[in-house]
Order: structure tokens, then sequence, then C-alpha cells
């Protein structure tokens, strides 16, 4: 485990070198994110000039306790460059994101960034997607009723839980489908299936949103590209 967190670092550490003073900065969700907001928070007490919009609560909370300046969309409408990680990176930066069940404000994070980069170590990086459960992201209403229109696709799907077996709610109040895809042979036409289920507020396939991955292998760090 700590030859995991060491390469997270690594790659979080490398990922600095796309931030330049004055940027408005994503903040992406999870482990290796963590780390970045970490170092980018080390770069700011040091004297970078940078300011930051976040993709979860939890990552805002630690940028703010880093004294990283927060800003959100009615003060910034674009992004200069988005660090994040992924939980499967395949060919071509497909990615399958939402692990920590912050896929939609990571979404629309990337969405509006000038430059998407992934951080990860390289056991993320796959051949094809799909081993990874896909987080689809419902209204708690129709969690039902998306559910067994995934299983009309082929799809089983459980409602995310946690230890103590409430529902994960999300920041936006919704709740998470881990769906068992198995290998996903086409990922557009996937995406475009279950963006078509009403109930739906979105999945966590990132597809053609990503520029460059920075992933760890050992003690050096690759740059993929599309």
């Amino acid at each position: 485990m700590q030859a995991v967190d060491e390469a997270k670092e690594l790659a979080a550490q490398k990922s600095l070198e796309f931030v330049e003073p004055g940027m408005v900065v994503g903040l992406g969700s999870g482990t290796t994110a963590t780390h970045f907001i970490r170092v980018l928070g080390e770069k700011v007490k040091h004297g970078l000039s940078v300011r930051g919009i976040a993709s979860s609560k939890t990552s805002e909370q630690l940028a703010r306790s880093f004294s990283i300046p927060m800003v959100d969309f009615f003060q910034c409408s674009e992004i200069d460059v988005t660090i994040d990680g992924a939980d499967e990176i395949a060919p071509g930066l497909a990615l399958i994101k939402g692990g920590g069940g912050a896929l939609l404000r990571e979404k629309i994070v990337a969405s509006v960034s000038k430059r998407f980069i992934v951080v990860a170590d390289s056991r993320k990086v796959v051949t094809h997607l799909g081993k990874f459960p896909l987080p689809v992201e419902v209204i708690p209403m129709a969690s039902p009723i998306v559910a067994r229109k995934l299983l009309a696709l082929g799809i089983p799907s459980q409602v995310r839980r946690l230890s103590g077996g409430s529902d994960f709610v999300t920041d936006e109040g919704n709740l998470i489908l881990d769906c068992e895809c198995g290998e996903i042979a086409d990922p557009d036409k996937l995406a475009a299936s279950i963006r078509g289920i009403v109930g739906v507020v979105e999945h966590g396939l990132f597809l053609g949103m990503a520029n460059l991955a920075l992933v760890a292998y050992g003690s050096a760090v690759r740059e993929l590209s599309r």
C-alpha cells in the first residue's frame, strides 16, 4: 500500500508542471486528487498564486485547509487546467470515474476545462473499460426504474451503500447505482444508452474529455495521450 501511495504522490508532483501562476485550477476528488491538492497547497503556501474550483465538498474543504483560494462558476466560467484521478484508463484516454461518488461534479468541472489531466498509478491502466463497476448517478425516486432498465440492457446494478448499510448520497442529494458491465466493447454506445434512461443524472464514462494522463510506474511517470 505504501508503494501505491508513493506512486500517487509521484504522479501528483508531476502534474504541478502543468500549473502556472494565475491559473484557475480544477481540483478533482479521490485519493490521487487528494495528493495533488496537498502538493498544490504547499506551492500556494510558498507563494504560488492560483484559484481553485473543487469537484466535491470534501476536496473543497481540503483545499481551504491549505489556504488555496476557492471560486465558483459565478466568478469563473472557464478552468485553465483540471487535475483529477480515474478508476480506469483505457486506450484513447477513455475513463471510468466516480468511484468516490463525485462523478457529476467531476464531469462538470472537466467539461469547462481547457486542459483535463488525469493522475494515476499504473494499476488503473486497462485494455478495456468495465472491470471496475461503472457508477451511475440517479434521482432517488427513479432508482428502481433505472435499475430495471439497466438490467434490460444486460447490466445488473445495485445501490451503493455505506458501511453501516445506509444509502450513499452524493453532494447533490442523489443515489449511485454501481453497474457490473463486464468488458465494455463500445463505450460510446453504452454511454448513450444509459444517458437515454429517464432518471439518470450522469454516468461515470468520461469519453473524449481527458487530454493527458500522468501514470506512475514505479519511480517513473509516463505521459499517455489520446
